[in-house]
């Protein structure tokens, strides 16, 4: 075998290695074939002539390492482009802020790899995979040195091996079972996939959860069978336990408006009473608007029962943001309409609203995903 036909086999061979499928096209090209994209790109072909002449001059025991920096070399430039070719998107020597992260999760005892320049593929239980975004790290330590960099990387390690702790597997399937909300970014991307969950607004997941006395754990798909139910049955057990446990209504004035306040200091359910908001909030045939910020608290206002429904949105936005600034537990800081004449699976209708006053013309901007709800807001001003 001649030395070129020699080294373009190694290549493909160290390709295919790393998730792969290169071809050799004779006498010294080699085709690279690319994954599904939105610029309809099939394939490439590379000449590898040169790379095959400066071969005759190194060591053949030194080949097999600059074919593989040759193929990282690949890897990166085009995943660095968006593509997701091969199997990861591999570091550089000097690239500090990667490599310290990558050590700092591996201290914490996670399997981490970077798929792309700015997110990581995480191992999750059963064997499947997450991602997450850590472009906020990587902007955060442009300019630090490398203590700096370091103190960054091992807070961020700590934050994912918190999250990777809640997706364990149960122990075992005893405790009480409930359903618990969370932003859709406190899991890496993947990891609501194995849980019980579910969408339940706009950027918020409802997940089955196990309520230990020392502990609470969502509860894996892969778990179902040992608690013996479906996963809409494991929905209702939870949603019917959650609505169990003690809570609190107040009412309170503000701007104008009556807030209507459902909670308990301390607690982690109170969204399941959003499944039965109108027990709470009697008469409301224009529905309400609700706030969620935080495990123990929902906030809501009857829409009618004040002359200035966009003071009221502009005061429950407003609360929102200041709980979810003062909690380290935020589900949501966004303002939703509740409809009560719309319930589909289980879940309350909620749509994402949003007003913007402009203090000094006065004027006001009123944004929404539902179209019905800017002629219900007319027909109250």
């Amino acid at each position: 075998m001649s030395h070129t036909d020699t080294f373009l086999n190694l290549l493909t061979a160290t390709y295919a290695r790393h998730g792969a499928d290169v071809r050799v096209v004779p006498p010294t090209r080699l085709r690279i074939p690319l994954p599904p994209n939105d610029q309809n790109h099939e394939s490439f072909e590379m000449d590898c002539a040169g790379i095959v002449e400066d071969m005759r001059s190194v060591a053949s025991e030194e080949h097999a390492g600059y074919a593989e920096q040759i193929v990282f070399g690949m890897m990166r430039q085009l995943r660095s482009r968006g593509f997701a070719f091969g199997t990861h998107y591999p570091l550089l020597s000097t690239d500090t802020a990667r490599q310290v992260l990558l050590s700092e999760l591996a201290a914490h005892g996670i399997d981490a790899r970077f798929e792309f320049p700015d997110s990581l593929s995480i191992a999750l239980p059963d064997d499947r995979r997450g991602r997450r975004d850590v472009s906020d790290y990587l902007s955060s330590v442009e300019e630090l040195d490398e203590e700096g960099i370091r103190e960054r990387a091992a807070e961020l390690a700590e934050a994912i091996g918190s999250t990777l702790g809640m997706v364990r597997p149960a122990a075992s399937p005893e405790g009480r079972l409930r359903t618990r909300l969370y932003p859709e970014t406190a899991f890496p991307r993947g990891a609501l996939d194995i849980l019980v969950s579910r969408p339940f607004a706009s950027g918020v997941f409802e997940v089955v959860v196990v309520d230990f006395p020392d502990s609470i754990q969502p509860l894996n798909r892969a778990d179902l069978e040992k608690v013996g139910l479906t996963e809409e049955q494991a929905f209702d057990r939870a949603v019917e336990g959650s609505l169990s446990e003690p809570f609190e209504v107040s009412r309170m004035d503000a701007r104008g408006a009556e807030i209507v306040h459902i909670g308990i200091g301390g607690g982690f359910y109170a969204g399941s009473q959003l499944h039965v908001l109108d027990r709470h909030l009697g008469d409301a045939p224009h529905g309400a608007l609700v706030v969620f910020p935080s495990p123990p608290v929902v906030m809501a206002h009857v829409l009618g029962q004040s002359e200035q429904p966009v003071i009221a949105m502009d005061t429950l936005q407003e609360v929102a943001r200041r709980y979810t600034a003062d909690t380290d537990k935020p589900i949501t800081d966004k303002l939703f309409w509740w409809r009560p004449e719309s319930v589909r699976d289980g879940r309350p209708r909620l749509v994402k609203v949003r007003v913007e006053i402009d203090e000094q013309t006065g004027q006001v901007g009123v944004y929404t995903e539902d179209e019905d709800f800017i002629p219900v807001m007319k027909s109250l001003a």
